[in-house]
C-alpha cells in the first residue's frame, strides 16, 4: 500500500469532500453517454431468482430498497439473508467452503477477500457494459482503491468512516459531562460516572474488544496520531513493527485497560449485537467507540423503540500530542459467485446497490456515506440539533482528519495484531513481546 503522506491524505479528503458538497436527490449521478450504454434486454424482462447474503442493510431499510429494485425490475426475486456481523464472516466461509455461496454476497472488506477471488465472477466487464468506459467515474475514487487492487471482483456500496465517540446526551447531562476531547478528558469523564453512581449504568467507555476490527480500528488510529503514514509502510515491509512509534502506540492501547476505561469483559464483546445491546437497548452504557453506521440506529429510534434517547457524536479522544484522525474504506463490498446460475440478475441487484436508487435511500439511512459520486449523507430525517451535528462531525472528518484506509494489505498481519493487542489488554504479553509477534508475521509474508 502507498505510503499516506500529508499529500495523499488530503488527495482522499479532497475527493470525498468534492463527493459531499453537493446532493443528488434524484440518485443519478450519470452522464447522458453513460445512460445511453445497455444491454440487450430491457430492466422489466431481465428475470431470475437470486440470493443474498449480507449484515448490511438493516430490515427498515431493506424493505425501502427491495420495493424500489422490484418497481424497476418485477421479474426478478431477492431472497435477502442478513447474518449480524459477528456471524456473518464464519457463515459465508463455511457456504463458500461447501460451494453453497449465494448469488450475491458481501465481504468485510480488507485482506479476506482475497481469499474468495477465484470463487468470485469479475465485474469490470458487467459494469463497462452496463454502464459504460468510463463506470469507474461514478463513484469516489479513495474507497475504490481495495476493490480496483482486487480486480473488481467486489464493488463496494458504502463508504465506512471510523472510529468515532457516541454518546448519550441526556445522561452526560446528568453528570455535567462534555464529550472528550483528550484521552485525559475522557478519564475525567468516566470518574463523573463512576461518582454518580448511576442506576444500572457501567461508567465505563463500551469497547467491542472480541471484534478484530474494532481493535485494529482504535490501533491504526492511535498510530496515525503518533506517525501518519508509517502504518502503511509497516504493512509493505518498509518499517519494522518493533519501531518506537508501534510500541508507543501498543502503549497508548493498554493505557484503556491498565486506567479501566473499557466495561469489564470486553475482550469477547462484539459489536453486532452485544455493544450494540449494552448500549441501545439494556441502556447500560453513557458511550461507546464505534463507527459512523451508528447514525443509522439513530435514524431509525422509533423503529428500535429509542426514540426517547439523544445521541451525540465525537471524534475518538486523541492521546498525548496526537492529533484527530479517522481511517474510510469502501464498506460493504458486493460480490458474484461465478457458479450463479442468473449472472444477469445479480448484476442488475449489484448495480442498483452500488450505483441506483439504493444509494440515495443509503444517504437517507445514514448507515454509510453512499460509494456513489455525488452523493452525501443526508441528515434532513434526523430530529434533534445535535444528531444534525453529529453529520457534520464525519464529514468534517472526512475533509480534514482522514489518517488512511481502514484495512492493511496482508491478513496474516492484521490477525497477528488483533492477537497480539488483545493478549497486551489482558495482560499476557507485554507492547515489545506482541510487536515482536507482529514482526514474525510480517517477516512471513510474500511480498
Amino acid at each position: 500500500m502507498k505510503k499516506w503522506n500529508i499529500g495523499s491524505v488530503l488527495l482522499a479528503s479532497l475527493l470525498l469532500l468534492s463527493a459531499c458538497s453537493s446532493q443528488i436527490k434524484d440518485g443519478s449521478a450519470t452522464s447522458a453517454k453513460d445512460t445511453k450504454a445497455s444491454t440487450a434486454q430491457k430492466p422489466e424482462e431481465i428475470a431470475g431468482e437470486i440470493s443474498f447474503w449480507s449484515w448490511s442493510p438493516e430490515d427498515n431499510v431493506w424493505q425501502e430498497l427491495i420495493k424500489a429494485f422490484n418497481a424497476k425490475y418485477p421479474k426478478i426475486k431477492v431472497n435477502y439473508v442478513r447474518t449480524p456481523s459477528a456471524d456473518y464472516d464464519k457463515k459465508i466461509q463455511v457456504a463458500i467452503q461447501g460451494g453453497e455461496a449465494p448469488d450475491v454476497m458481501a465481504f468485510s472488506n480488507g485482506p479476506m477477500i482475497k481469499n474468495y477471488i477465484p470463487v468470485l465472477e469479475p465485474l469490470a466487464p458487467l459494469a463497462e457494459k452496463s454502464l459504460g468506459k468510463d463506470w469507474e467515474k461514478l463513484f469516489k475514487a479513495t474507497p475504490m482503491e481495495s476493490a480496483k487492487k482486487n480486480d473488481y471482483k467486489v464493488i463496494p456500496t458504502g463508504v465506512a468512516v471510523t472510529p468515532f465517540l457516541s454518546y448519550d446526551v441526556d445522561l452526560f447531562k446528568k453528570v455535567g459531562a462534555e464529550p472528550p476531547k483528550t484521552y485525559d478528558e475522557l478519564k475525567q469523564v468516566v470518574k463523573k460516572f463512576e461518582d454518580a453512581k448511576l442506576p444500572g449504568i457501567i461508567p465505563r467507555l463500551g469497547f467491542a474488544g472480541g471484534k478484530s476490527t474494532t481493535v485494529t480500528d482504535v490501533f491504526y488510529t492511535l498510530v496515525n496520531q503518533i506517525a501518519p503514514g508509517k502504518l502503511y509502510d509497516a504493512d509493505a515491509g518498509k518499517v519494522k513493527f518493533t519501531d518506537p512509534s508501534f510500541i508507543q502506540a501498543t502503549n497508548a492501547f493498554k493505557q484503556f485497560y491498565t486506567d479501566h476505561l473499557f466495561q469489564d469483559g470486553n475482550l469477547t464483546t462484539k459489536f453486532d449485537p452485544d455493544l450494540r445491546d449494552m448500549y441501545e437497548q439494556k441502556r447500560q452504557l453513557p458511550m461507546i467507540l464505534v463507527g459512523a453506521w451508528i447514525m443509522n440506529d439513530v435514524a431509525n429510534k422509533d423503529g428500535l423503540k429509542i426514540g426517547d434517547r439523544t445521541f451525540g457524536l465525537a471524534p475518538m479522544p486523541t492521546i498525548g500530542g496526537g492529533k484527530a484522525s479517522v481511517l474510510i474504506n469502501g464498506d460493504v463490498p458486493l460480490g458474484i459467485s461465478k457458479d450463479s446460475k442468473h449472472k444477469d440478475a445479480a448484476w442488475k441487484f449489484v448495480e442498483f446497490m452500488a450505483t441506483g436508487e439504493y444509494q440515495t435511500i443509503l444517504s437517507k439511512a445514514l448507515q454509510f456515506l453512499p460509494v456513489k459520486e455525488g452523493l452525501s449523507m443526508d441528515k434532513s430525517g434526523l430530529k434533534t440539533d445535535i444528531e444534525k451535528q453529529s453529520v457534520d462531525v464525519i464529514l468534517n472528518a472526512l475533509t480534514k482528519d482522514v489518517g488512511g484506509i481502514r484495512f492493511l494489505d496482508n491478513a496474516t498481519i492484521e490477525q497477528a495484531l488483533f492477537t497480539g493487542l488483545q493478549k497486551v489488554a489482558a495482560g499476557s504479553a507485554t507492547p515489545e513481546q506482541a510487536m515482536a509477534e507482529v514482526q514474525k508475521a510480517s517477516d512471513a509474508v510474500k511480498r
